[in-house]
């Protein structure tokens, strides 16, 4: 516990010192923004028209449909809607790719690696890498059939398993050593994405705990020293029908797919690359160990009609990260608060239900132009922990019937979102900005793998108050660079070991009219008639 509080003190922001950084970006050695196996075969996925259902706030209900058979097609649904490329930018010569699923930085370190039993997209089953710039699997492993009968016979029927990496390269080139931070924050945003992606075709999403994160390397192919740049496993999932209890994968069969030989070359991202031992040991002291299965939850929540007849699909990928507000647009009270009800742990299942862990986030949020809500600092109690021991002159007024939400203190708190916010502008200029607070010594106490599920659930948080903008026509941005300790002064939190984890904020954005927006691929293909 003490080595990753230690990783923790170490990366934080403070006016006075910023974290260890690249200083100045070297432009030559950026990471190329795909992972690319070269030489493996392609299994081309289908493009979907985005007019498809379901409506918004059905989504997030969870898997209440019937279950989509397991197929081409809806694999290749559940990943444009959740992991795709969404449009392209141009600019002054300079082109990039913009995805469903954001990205500190825009730099996406999160690759995605399917376990599919035979008869998903082939006779035999497969071990594939998702490569979003072509919307296609890249097959990395044909498992024999007596293999793929061992995976057939561990799954449920209708689902596959799919694994989530890391390169924290990617973040480091700019981050340095906050780059972990960041790698788990957009691992939490993939895991939203998957979800709500996921309860489209009737689908749950579900963290396997019975297999040790330190094996997923071997799993997913990235143990091999072809690799110039690390790639390490996060989590396995299991996606499909809704089951009730975690099922076990054999002995017999991991020992199977560890061994398996791999197609394909990685590619090398940079052609120069910086080491960060501290990313590489915080990585290893928080891997966790294969632990006790558990009863799964049924996501059985009500739905709450606040967008009627919205359809979900065009807003996924309509999603864009705002790079400045009008300082000017206020909302509604009203809108404020069926956001935060969209962040009640309880009352959405999609995507809190993932991991299976207890909820460890409360927010602070800085009000600037709410109307019907009084400007100043207030405090969303979405751990159902109650008042917390913090500044004696806060006023803890609560301020909804249904809502656990608080008023500290009143006044205008512009400047000291902008100023916590490492002096960023955007933090004062939309309608709301908020800070993502965990007691992290509390929770590693439990394990130094509870660290990063505290940032996967801020990037779940993120995730939806994305989508929860764009759905009011607004927009939103994640902002990870902010002084950490300086908004620990703020609470007065001198014994409760509050630490802040990510910031968001969201109002009307300011876009660049000198940015060319293309479609993301450029053609469609459709999944041939039966």
């Amino acid at each position: 516990m003490t080595d990753v509080l230690a990783y923790h003190q170490l990366s934080k922001h403070a006016p006075e010192r910023f974290a260890s950084g690249p200083g100045q970006l070297d432009w030559a050695t950026q990471p190329a923004p795909f992972r690319r196996y070269e030489g493996a075969r392609l299994i081309e996925l289908y493009h979907r028209p985005l007019e498809e259902g379901p409506a918004y706030d059905a989504a997030f209900a969870g898997a209440q449909t019937t279950p989509a058979p397991l197929s081409r097609a809806s694999l290749s649904q559940l990943l444009y809607d959740s992991l795709a490329i969404s449009a392209w930018k141009e600019a002054g010569g300079s082109r990039w790719a913009l995805r469903v699923n954001p990205s500190s930085g825009n730099l996406h370190p999160t690759e995605a690696y399917l376990l599919l039993p035979p008869g998903a997209v082939e006779d035999d089953g497969v071990l594939a890498h998702y490569a979003p710039d072509v919307h296609a699997l890249e097959v990395r492993s044909e498992l024999s059939r007596p293999l793929g009968r061992q995976l057939a016979d561990c799954l449920p029927h209708g689902g596959f398993l799919l694994g989530l990496s890391s390169i924290a390269w990617r973040e480091a080139w700019k981050y340095g050593e906050r780059a972990y931070r960041y790698c788990q924050h957009d691992l939490g945003h993939a895991l939203a994405a998957l979800a709500i992606a996921a309860g489209v075709q009737g689908w749950q999403v579900r963290m396997l705990r019975g297999v040790a994160e330190a094996r997923l390397d071997g799993l997913l192919g990235l143990d091999d020293e072809c690799f110039h740049e690390a790639e390490h496993g996060d989590c396995l999932l299991w996606i499909g029908p809704a089951q009730t209890m975690e099922f076990a994968l054999s002995e017999a069969l991991l020992a199977g797919l560890e061994q398996l030989q791999r197609a394909g070359t990685p590619n090398r991202l940079s052609r120069d690359y910086r080491h960060w031992p501290e990313l590489q040991r915080v990585h290893g002291l928080c891997s966790a160990p294969a632990r006790p299965r558990t009863t799964w939850s049924l996501d059985t929540a009500s739905v709450r009609a606040d967008n009627p007849g919205l359809p979900l699909r065009p807003i996924l990928h309509r999603r864009r990260s705002a790079q400045a507000m009008d300082g000017r647009s206020g909302i509604h009270a009203e809108l404020l608060l069926a956001w935060l009800h969209r962040l009640m742990p309880q009352q959405s299942p999609v995507p809190f239900a993932v991991t299976g862990e207890p909820s460890e986030i409360d927010l602070l949020l800085f009000v600037h132009r709410v109307q019907g809500l009084a400007p100043g600092l207030y405090w969303l109690d979405r751990t159902s922990s109650g008042m917390q021991p913090l500044r004696e002159d806060y006023l803890w007024q609560r301020v909804d019937d249904d809502l656990p939400l608080y008023r500290l203190l009143e006044g205008d708190a512009r400047s000291l979102a902008g100023f916590l916010s490492c002096g960023q502008d955007i933090a004062a200029d939309g309608c709301v900005a908020l800070a993502m607070l965990a007691r992290v010594e509390r929770a590693v106490a439990n394990g130094n793998w509870c660290y990063p599920r505290l940032y996967w659930e801020c990037g779940q948080i993120g995730q939806l108050l994305y989508l929860e903008a764009e759905a009011a026509g607004l927009s939103g941005t994640g902002i990870g660079c902010y002084f950490d300790d300086a908004l620990r002064e703020l609470l007065g939190d001198a014994d409760s070991g509050w630490q802040s984890l990510y910031h968001f904020t969201l109002g009307r954005a300011v876009w660049d009219e000198r940015l060319t927006s293309l479609p993301a691929y450029s053609q469609l293909r459709l999944p041939t008639p039966a």
